[in-house]
């Protein structure tokens, strides 16, 4: 699973004795914001022409969309960006719209769907500061070309290090946002934390065990063993079994 992979390459990152800054990327309405123009030009890009290129071309553009206040309804306005929701193909053209931002940077570049892991490491903090902020410029214009935007205020980073003292100074920017440093992050249901000591999701682990435990020893005294089996497949056995590393 991608957690996997990444813990595996930053693991190795802290074994080389390297500092990574990692970067947590949060698009604002991404699957409403695919310009269709720009998503019909990725699919000619990919092969994607002729008549099955209309198809999509038809798909996308014939939508409309108003406004419905009781009696009151306003114009129909034609829908000139977003994948249509609830649609089985709309997923692949959010990936398709979304997959070419690995090339825009030299970045190590991570997707599940709109969460966005980027990182790049170093064994000098200057450098590493120099070597992000403008490989972020580079992620920031191809966000522009694309018509995409980020949440500032939900977009963080780490510096993974096993260094002792990590300079206070270090600042990652983009578009003169300054991004917000973290000691830990929630990423695909992961607390992960700058020491990868696991602590923080342990204890996240654990609280939820112990909820979950409580209702067991309740409702022991008033239902039957299989019911008691479900609760259990339910609360408890996810957490124990998500993201398991072999």
């Amino acid at each position: 699973m991608i957690i996997t992979t990444i813990y595996y390459e930053l693991r190795r990152n802290f074994d080389n004795n390297l500092i990574t800054c990692s970067l947590f990327l949060d698009l604002s309405k991404t699957f409403d914001y695919c310009d269709h123009e720009i998503l019909l030009d990725k699919l000619f890009h990919f092969g994607i022409r002729s008549v099955s290129h209309k198809l999509f071309s038809n798909f996308l553009h014939s939508r409309m969309q108003c406004t419905e206040i009781g009696a009151f309804q306003s114009s129909h306005k034609r829908i000139s960006c977003g994948v249509p929701q609830g649609s089985v193909i709309s997923p692949l053209l959010f990936l398709i719209y979304i997959n070419d931002i690995k090339k825009a940077s030299s970045f190590h570049t991570t997707l599940i769907a709109d969460d966005i892991n980027l990182h790049m490491s170093n064994s000098c903090f200057n450098v590493l500061q120099t070597i992000a902020n403008l490989e972020l410029c580079k992620i920031d214009h191809w966000l522009r070309a694309n018509k995409l935007s980020l949440n500032y205020n939900k977009t963080n980073f780490m510096l993974l290090t096993l260094r002792k003292h990590n300079p206070a100074s270090f600042k990652v920017i983009i578009n003169n946002h300054n991004i917000s440093p973290e000691d830990n992050l929630k990423y695909l249901g992961v607390l992960l934390d700058k020491k990868f000591s696991w602590k923080p999701h342990v204890q996240k682990v654990k609280t939820q065990l112990s909820r979950a435990c409580g209702i067991l020893s309740k409702l022991k005294h008033y239902t039957t063993l299989p019911v008691l089996k479900v609760v259990y497949k339910s609360l408890i056995h996810p957490y124990l079994n998500y993201s398991i590393f072999n």
